[in-house]
């Protein structure tokens, strides 16, 4: 049975959209915890480090998503904002704090971790402290998808050109974007098909600006939807939009927390010769998105039937 006195392994890394490299070093550091008879923790920053030099990229994940995924993996997690004075850190000095803060027994990080003032510290100083300090060390090399290594930046750039089912492949889920519903300029509301205006989901990345099959979370229940991303050409759009459009749903839910999970890209952004063209291509939208996610629900359900876990399949 593990105890504080027994000591810390952490796991270091900054883990934006906790992919599935994340999750193997995640494992390697209760592994390795397991070992010491010590306790695993996660040590991340709030903040993207580069937030603090005006360069943070948008991100697959809020501070808040980002805590709560680490946390449901059954790891505790601590969380400091980057700041100047950890900015201005001598390597050394961040270590120490580590090994102080947490009776530091072991480390676990990626191969390409830095720390430390203006990223000077790297692997090799980190194991090199190690022995010095007395803390063991486990570097995780890459974990690769299709021949390249998973990183938080290589899942972005798909996003951003499109490339949805790499990107859900890395993630080792659906790429999702939580907010709350606001009110718009109800134009799918005259065409026919309301949608739901998502605001507040922070510095996040946007897809490709597009349409999509997704699956929309509102009040406890998930629906079948179909999401537009852009700037809507075709009825003199001017700001990059999320409206999702929900199957079968007629209620209102303006104000409303909403999670739409991003499943699969239908077509990019087109600007149609009207508001009847437009509408007549959302039905085709919907009905192909309809059909997309009945077949994906249909899997799962034989797959989940297949191996005796239903239970867990109806709360997906």
């Amino acid at each position: 049975m593990r105890n504080e006195t027994q000591g810390s392994v952490i796991a270091l890394g900054t883990f934006d959209g906790v992919h599935a490299g994340h999750r193997a070093l995640l494992h390697q550091a209760v592994e390795l915890a397991d070992a010491l008879h010590a306790a695993p923790l996660v040590y991340t920053f709030r903040n993207h480090p580069l937030s603090l030099f005006g360069r943070e990229p948008r991100l697959l994940m809020t501070a808040e998503e980002r805590i709560a995924a680490l946390t449901a993996m059954g790891l505790p997690v601590a969380a400091d904002v980057f700041d100047a004075s950890y900015a201005s850190t001598p390597p050394r000095d961040f270590v120490r704090m580590l090994v102080e803060r947490f009776a530091l027994r072991g480390v676990v990080a990626g191969f390409n971790y830095t720390f430390g003032d203006r990223g000077a510290g790297d692997t090799a100083l980190l194991q090199a402290l190690g022995q010095e300090m007395g803390f063991a060390v486990r570097i995780l090399e890459p974990v690769s998808y299709e021949g390249e290594p998973v990183s938080s930046t290589r899942i972005r750039a798909c996003l951003e050109q499109g490339r949805l089912p790499e990107a859900n492949a890395m993630l080792g889920m659906h790429y999702a974007l939580s907010g709350t519903v606001a009110a718009n300029r109800r134009i799918g509301h005259a065409l026919g098909f309301p949608t739901a205006n998502l605001e507040g989901y922070g510095n996040k990345v946007l897809p490709l600006p597009g349409v999509y099959a997704t699956r929309a979370f509102v009040a406890g229940e998930v629906f079948n939807a179909v999401t537009n991303v852009g700037n809507n050409p075709t009825v003199e759009g001017r700001v990059t939009t999320v409206e999702t459009h929900l199957l079968d749903f007629s209620r209102d839910i303006y104000g409303m927390p909403l999670r739409v999970e991003f499943v699969e890209f239908l077509r990019g952004e087109v600007k149609f010769s009207g508001r009847e063209a437009l509408a007549a291509q959302i039905a085709s939208d919907a009905a192909r998105a309809r059909e997309i996610l009945t077949k994906q629900a249909e899997l799962r359900f034989t797959s989940c039937f297949r191996y005796g876990i239903l239970p867990w399949c109806k709360n997906r």
